[in-house]
């Protein structure tokens, strides 16, 4: 998927604990870009509503009729029209491809399990027997959401999340990289795919 020269759109995917907002973030910052995140909208739309529970929104909104999630993904696709930014979300990519919508590269981030519960463990202070629980309980949401989401996306676009290639330019695995070694493989591989 190519874009007019001069402009940058990046989309970046990947489940929970992947890395792909943190290098989305880094990217962003890079080409001094805005990073429009997904997650964030819906996020907002939990605290005006006033729920507490992330995870329950969740899965309550994709248990009905999914408007949220259209919406969202419309916004996201105004702003990959636009063009000059990074965009993360777990679809947009492959609705990009699907709906012809141009974008300098599409990426998709993936990482082991053990890995994402890791790293989502990594951002919580918790030592002992509650470290313990935390991470069968990261380990059991991010099984239940990557469920959710399989599903969710067939239903709404006919997508096969659980095959990134058939969508994304680049897919990687992030599982023995850190943030920055990602990062700095992403770049050459866009440089030398001619991405950019």
């Amino acid at each position: 998927m190519t874009q007019k020269r001069g402009k940058i759109t990046l989309v970046f995917g990947g489940p929970g604990g992947s890395g792909s907002t943190t290098i989305a973030k880094m990217f962003s910052k890079h080409f001094n870009i805005p990073h429009i995140y997904a997650g964030d909208l819906f996020r907002k739309r939990a605290k005006k509503e006033d729920i507490e529970n992330f995870e329950e929104f969740l899965q309550v909104i994709s248990k009905g009729g999914n408007t949220l999630d259209l919406e969202i993904d419309k916004v996201m696709e105004e702003y990959a029209k636009k063009g000059n930014v990074v965009l993360d979300s777990k679809i947009f990519g492959a609705l990009a491809k699907e709906r012809g919508i141009n974008c300098t590269a599409t990426i998709w981030l993936d990482a082991k399990l053990g890995v994402r519960v890791k790293r989502h463990l990594g951002r919580e202070d918790v030592k002992g027997i509650k470290r313990v629980l935390r991470r069968i309980v990261i380990c059991f949401n991010l099984k239940k959401r990557y469920r959710i989401d399989k599903e969710k996306y067939k239903r709404l676009y006919g997508i096969k999340y659980s095959n990134p290639s058939l969508y994304y330019d680049i897919v990687m695995d992030t599982s023995n990289m850190d943030a920055q070694e990602t990062f700095n493989l992403i770049l050459k591989k866009l440089k030398d795919g001619k991405y950019l």
